[in-house]
């Protein structure tokens, strides 16, 4: 049973009334407890209720900083659970494309490949600087054309 303290009435004003939600697995079993006196001026509902599936838990990754006389220290740093789940770069590219939608489609791969990829070892990065420098192509990225160009802005 959840309860609500200081619901606002039709005209705006706050009233220090207390509501009684019953919520059950079946809806015709909910119900709102008011007085009778507030019923006129409130309309009877029960909360939105949210699925558990929907909620995404976060876990402290790194401990912030206590609060001192000098200082008021620093949050905790947390990251989703969800997000710890992930074991591999295409689960990571689709975790990254239902969290955040609104980025461009090329950065989810790379985002990904970034996060949960393997990393580089200091040779690799080497060898991979010695290519580049000898004028081959790296494995990906950009390449650079040389030559006289000109760009007409019309």
């Amino acid at each position: 049973m959840n309860s609500t303290i200081g619901m606002m009435n039709n005209s705006g004003d706050t009233d220090l009334q207390v509501e009684k939600y019953i919520c059950a697995d079946d809806e015709r079993l909910n119900y709102t407890f008011i007085k009778p006196e507030n019923i006129e001026k409130q309309k009877p509902k029960l909360p939105v209720l949210i699925e558990r599936d929907l909620f995404d838990y976060s876990v402290v990754v790194k401990k912030g900083d206590p609060e001192t006389e000098d200082s008021v220290g620093t949050l905790d740093s947390i990251a989703p659970i969800s997000f710890a789940q992930i074991k591999s770069p295409e689960q990571g590219e689709e975790w990254y494309r239902a969290k955040h939608p609104e980025l461009p489609e090329d950065f989810y791969g790379i985002i990904a490949r970034y996060t949960w990829g393997n990393p580089f070892t200091k040779k690799e990065v080497k060898n991979e600087t010695k290519k580049i420098k000898k004028g081959k192509d790296p494995k990906q990225g950009f390449s650079m054309v040389k030559g006289k160009f000109e760009l007409d802005f019309d």
